[in-house]
């Protein structure tokens, strides 16, 4: 799906769009109205094999009150299971939720799962009582910049998987460019249900402008319609997103 892939070493940014008319790439909330995809779950569980860290936001957690991170759920256990020792060991990756503190559920699955959870929050958040093998980091400066770079000079995580919305997707692609790879699953449908739209990330037109291709498109019909398959990396200057 993606050519020759192998651990990561950088920013990698995965996530499903859809192709609107006119050419505005929309990010696909998650829902019972989102398209569903085998190939796309599949893409997701393999970019957490790779990562040696996965920031999310608590805007997702909330969102998804069932996220769990497992390897289990793409698909292929097994072989990802193997793969990932393979390529990047065996020790789980680190799991970053990125929160001001606001509805953090301590008994949500994803602190609880495969990944090593971590919270990196402000010094004056006023945070739940968490478990005790949730770490927490208080930063002053609470952005994903700045959770990245603590992620990979502090815990020297080289490959960070960003799992996140639009709006913190969006400023990682503003000068100076913070992402090095990018993992996109595009549903190409005529229509998507308001309910399953979360926000405009670029066009077509600006993506290109940004990012090169680094394999040829994968044309999958899925049940919900036609998808296409592509990874890309950093062709040099950057954008401002609107």
């Amino acid at each position: 799906m993606f050519g020759d892939i192998a651990a990561s070493s950088g920013v990698a940014h995965v996530t499903a769009l859809w192709a609107a008319p006119g050419g505005d790439l929309v990010t696909i909330a998650i829902g019972d109205d989102a398209p569903a995809s085998e190939h796309d779950r599949f893409a997701l569980g393999l970019a957490r094999a790779r990562a040696d860290a996965i920031l999310v936001t608590g805007k997702i957690l909330r969102d998804e009150p069932q996220l769990v991170y497992e390897l289990g759920q793409s698909g292929a256990p097994e072989a990802l299971r193997q793969w990932r020792q393979e390529r990047v060991g065996a020790a789980p990756p680190w799991l970053a939720v990125l929160t001001k503190g606001r509805g953090l559920d301590p008994g949500h699955p994803a602190l609880h799962g495969w990944a090593r959870p971590l919270v990196i929050t402000t010094p004056e958040a006023e945070l739940p009582a968490l478990p005790s093998h949730v770490e927490v980091v208080r930063r002053a400066d609470l952005d994903a910049r700045e959770a990245i770079r603590w992620l990979r000079q502090e815990l020297g995580a080289e490959g960070v998987l960003v799992e996140a919305g639009p709006s913190t997707s969006r400023a990682l692609y503003r000068p100076p460019l913070a992402i090095d790879e990018l993992w996109l699953s595009v549903f190409r449908g005529r229509a998507l249900p308001a309910t399953a739209r979360a926000g405009r990330l670029w066009s077509e037109a600006e993506l290109v402008r940004l990012l090169r291709p680094a394999s040829p498109p994968r044309v999958v019909d899925e049940p919900s319609g036609p998808w296409t398959f592509q990874r890309y990396v950093r062709s040099g200057a950057a954008l401002t997103p609107r």
